[in-house]
């Protein structure tokens, strides 16, 4: 799946290292997001997530700190922490260093899209298999 990429709810996402190559330990994805968007509050239990953000602004809100990201910064969230993320008005581009198979989730999600919209219940359990469990669905990706 390397240098593959998906369509996910409008956001280009570019498989860089997937987890095949880190012999289980994490993939690293490129993302190009379009304004104002970003996924639902999430954890993912069992690893650490770390965005270096390379173009753009972002909020993110981790734990129950607010912060602003700009190019050049690297957010690192740590194992089972909430966290979630909104590209500012002109939008985004950053890289992911994300649990192994997540990369899984945005495939199988991005395929269903091209077929049509994706249900709340079909994502969340979709993102559960990969390690990735929502807290809320509030303006996740801008569809509610």
């Amino acid at each position: 799946m390397k240098n593959v990429t998906l369509d996910f709810h409008g956001t280009k996402m570019t498989v860089k290292v997937p987890t095949a190559e880190t012999d289980g330990s994490y993939t690293i994805i490129h993302f190009v997001h379009p304004p104002n968007v970003g996924p639902a509050l999430h954890i993912h239990p069992n690893n650490t997530e770390s965005f270096h953000i390379l173009k753009g602004n972002y909020k993110f809100l981790i734990g129950n700190k607010d912060v602003d990201a700009i190019a050049g910064d690297t957010m690192v969230v740590p194992k089972g922490m909430a966290h979630k993320f909104s590209a500012g008005d002109g939008g985004g581009e950053f890289l992911a260093i994300s649990p192994p198979t997540l990369e899984n989730y945005f495939y199988e999600v991005s395929l269903l899209l091209m077929k049509g919209k994706v249900t709340w219940d079909a994502e969340y359990t979709i993102a559960k298999k990969y390690g990735q469990i929502f807290l809320e669905n509030v303006n996740h990706w801008k569809h509610p």
